[in-house]
């Protein structure tokens, strides 16, 4: 829940310093016709309303991150409970066929592994794809056209670069491969030329 306020908050940010903008360009605009000019108590306010929902969406965030690092802790507490548990109860002969020190890792590299992993994935893969989706259903509240370009040509776009990436890395290899022919060439007639002389 913490993630999904966050990320709603924090993309649509954009929305509103989108009007921040046009609020400014239609001052410019009535003080250009002599009509007027920028009505700053509104852009003041609006632009407030932006760093509040920022500032708001950020820490959001953060209690999100610590209350999953508070989650992935007591998780790892139970599960080396388990495991210590579980050494308690397999026969002495079990211990004495395991490789020394391998078992120690296994209890304890590997639970923090597991510790680590699930507390910066977890929090990297909720928070990206609350982005894309809270992006993209802002791009086409905003304007549903511009957003198809966009989802189109994107991965119109990874696509061609991996296209080039790919030719252009047998290229690579090839100008790679030729200039170490071209080395051993000039360091074999150096050679050649020092020993004539």
């Amino acid at each position: 829940a913490l993630a999904v306020v966050s990320v709603a908050l924090v993309v649509s940010g954009p929305k509103i310093l989108g009007h921040a903008t046009n609020l400014l360009y239609e001052g410019l605009v009535r003080r250009a016709r002599g009509t007027g000019g920028v009505d700053f108590a509104a852009l003041h306010l609006t632009l407030w309303v932006a760093v509040g929902l920022y500032l708001l969406g950020y820490l959001l965030s953060y209690l999100q991150a610590y209350v999953l690092a508070g989650v992935v802790q007591r998780t790892m507490f139970r599960l080396r409970g388990d495991v210590e548990a579980k050494l308690h109860r397999v026969p002495l002969s079990y211990l004495d066929q395991q490789a020394r020190g391998d078992l120690l890792s296994r209890v304890t590299n590997d639970i923090d592994n597991v510790a680590q992993s699930m507390q910066q994935s977890l929090s990297q893969l909720l928070s990206g794809v609350l982005t894309i989706i809270g992006t993209i259903a802002m791009m086409l509240w905003i304007s549903w056209q511009l957003a198809i370009v966009a989802i189109v040509t994107v991965p119109l776009s990874i696509l061609v670069m991996k296209q080039i990436a790919g030719y252009s890395r047998g290229k690579f290899m090839a100008q790679w491969k030729h200039t170490g022919a071209l080395n051993a060439q000039v360091e074999a007639v150096s050679y050649t030329h020092l020993r004539a002389h």
